[in-house]
């Protein structure tokens, strides 16, 4: 890796001894990068990390935020000087090119970084990654190997484990049920139980619905591998079914390779089921690539941030408030109609930053469990064969207060009306994102086989 990063450093700027420099530079960058991501959410930088580079860019707030201040200067000013510096070099290259060598230093440079490249792809296909760095666990390889290494090995790893096919999940039939069902799956930003906080802010915060379903035992733990960030995995595992070791290292951005089976997403599986099915996010829906995923995933009718430019926000995000009124205007017009409705909604109301703290983070998961009670009175009025499934994404990092390193679960309610009603509780039971999905379909097939 070092190889390659001297390799392309010295065509960029054309002198050896300033590629050395810039070389070194950029290590310690990633070093204390990955500390500082360490700090934060609990993982060091790793090879998925470059998806996310077209994201910051397009919307640095959601990122921004989690950064502190000193750390922010320094990263600025770092890369201000490594942009200085190899516009300087240019020119002073340009100037002098005609009684220079730096045209063939340049040339040297791409050579360097082109055969790293081939040794790299040579190795993996070798299976050397996969021997040295057997299991997806980026702490093991960055303790044996260090960050530069492991950040390769995962990628390499990565290449070759999107070859691999996953198992194949079959559709649920549509049986001969008295009424179609209607489907509601939310997601909601950062939705955790602050009385597992163990801070005292927390102590003081009631979310009535959530202790409600909590009596009446449609409460379990969703038991996330994120921590402070990594909505798309929780999202997957929930959406696609398959197991975080099933995916290798697939398992830490597996939107990146998740159209090679949109057939397994959940959206798909309930086609003869559900005859329109929405997904619903008042973002951005280029982030992990949703504007082309969902639509192969099976679901109709996607909405996004378009639909929300006159919405209410609460913060600097479109507000639950906002979201759930769109929720209950969809079951309106799924009441009206005899075929089956699909809504799954991915709220963004508690998505940080949190200038305030705990006490801004609370305020916000307030109207998360609002949201909860809300589509819970909705769908018991409708009188129709409804579910509801409600979880958080991750829990979220708050500086000083909410920490990587402990528990990381979150609650997920999944409470039926109608003939749901008579389902299984899950009575606090833990499930993985996967494992919910599995729970979603066996509920409804269940029900529509009867």
């Amino acid at each position: 890796m070092a190889f390659m990063i001297f390799g392309a450093l010295v065509s960029l700027v054309g002198h050896p001894v300033a590629a050395v420099g810039l070389a070194v530079l950029t290590g310690v960058f990633l070093v204390f990068g990955s500390g500082l991501k360490r700090n934060v959410l609990g993982e060091p930088l790793m090879f998925s990390d470059v998806a996310v580079i077209g994201s910051f860019i397009r919307h640095p707030r959601f990122y921004i935020g989690a950064i502190p201040l000193f750390a922010r200067v320094l990263v600025v000013a770092g890369l201000a000087f490594l942009g200085l510096s190899f516009i300087s070099l240019l020119l002073k290259d340009m100037l002098w090119s005609r009684t220079s060598s730096g045209l063939a230093i340049r040339i040297q440079g791409v050579c360097l970084f082109v055969t790293g490249w081939l040794c790299l792809d040579i190795l993996g296909r070798a299976g050397l990654a996969r021997r040295v760095l057997p299991v997806a666990d980026l702490d093991v390889g960055e303790e044996r190997y260090g960050l530069l290494a492991t950040i390769i090995l995962g990628w390499l790893r990565w290449k070759d484990d999107r070859r691999r096919n996953l198992q194949d999940w079959p559709q649920v039939s549509a049986g001969q049920p008295a009424q179609a069902p209607l489907i509601v799956v939310i997601q909601c930003e950062s939705f955790a139980d602050p009385r597992e906080f163990g801070v005292e802010e927390a102590s003081a915060c009631v979310l009535p619905h959530l202790l409600r379903a909590e009596r009446e035992g449609d409460i379990g733990k969703l038991q996330v591998s994120g921590f402070g960030a990594y909505t798309m995995r929780t999202e997957y595992g929930v959406l696609f079914g398959h197991e975080e070791s099933a995916l290798g290292f697939r398992r830490f951005d597996p939107y990146l390779t998740a159209g090679k089976q949109p057939g397994d997403a959940l959206a798909a599986r309930l086609t003869q089921v559900c005859e329109e099915r929405v997904f619903l996010h008042p973002h951005d829906l280029k982030f992990y690539g949703r504007d082309v995923l969902m639509p192969a995933m099976g679901f109709n009718r996607l909405i996004g941030t378009g639909e929300f430019v006159d919405a209410a926000r609460c913060g600097v995000h479109i507000a639950d408030q906002a979201v759930g009124d769109r929720i209950l205007e969809m079951i309106d017009e799924a009441v009206s109609k005899p075929s089956g409705t699909f809504i799954f909604t991915v709220t963004i109301e508690n998505h940080g930053p949190w200038s305030g703290g705990v006490a801004d983070y609370l305020y916000h998961v307030r109207h998360g469990d609002e949201l909860l009670g809300r589509v819970t009175q909705a769908l018991g009025q409708t009188g129709r064969d409804a579910l509801l499934v409600f979880y958080g994404d991750h829990r979220p990092s708050l500086s000083g207060a909410v920490m990587p390193g402990g528990a990381r679960h979150t609650p997920v309610v999944v409470k039926g009306f109608g003939t749901f009603a008579t389902m299984p509780r899950l009575n606090g039971m833990s499930l993985t994102p996967a494992a919910l999905h599995h729970w979603i379909i066996r509920l409804v097939a269940e029900r529509t086989a009867s």
